[in-house]
């Protein structure tokens, strides 16, 4: 199992992606599988609604961080990579992105006076366009 920091790199990138939206990073990742598809896109929509949950509390770490390492299992797995250090590449990078994000997107409605929902619908874009730039073979 040789350890390239390319492929790790790949891994961490693509699981990464969890930090921004929790359920776009697996079903990048699976794309045959319906469910987690629909979850995405569930969650993209979500995302829009006034009033919905900070992405920095506790419980959204959380899920984050477990949908990242998920998904770094995953993709190491299917690389032939060591599955322990895809996991803990992709929570790390799950909840980096996560708070990188998240001030990214205030940062940017206050600088250009975008509407948080579209600046939404630019993250979901950006996101949805790495990793498939990522994932693709």
């Amino acid at each position: 199992m040789k350890n390239s920091p390319k492929e790790y790199a790949i891994i961490a990138g693509a699981s990464a992606i969890a930090g921004s939206r929790t359920m776009l990073a697996p079903a990048l990742a699976n794309p045959g599988n319906k469910l987690l598809t629909v979850m995405a896109v569930m969650e993209l929509c979500g995302d829009k609604v006034p009033g919905m949950g900070n992405r920095i509390a506790m419980p959204g770490l959380i899920g984050r961080s477990i949908s990242g390492a998920i998904t770094g299992v995953t993709l190491s797995r299917r690389r032939h990579k060591d599955p322990w250090l895809g996991g803990l590449l992709g929570a790390a990078g799950a909840l980096a992105l996560t708070y990188l994000t998240f001030y990214a997107r205030k940062e940017l409605v206050k600088r250009t006076g975008l509407p948080d929902p579209l600046a939404g619908l630019l993250e979901d874009v950006l996101m949805i366009a790495a990793g498939k730039k990522l994932l693709a073979k």
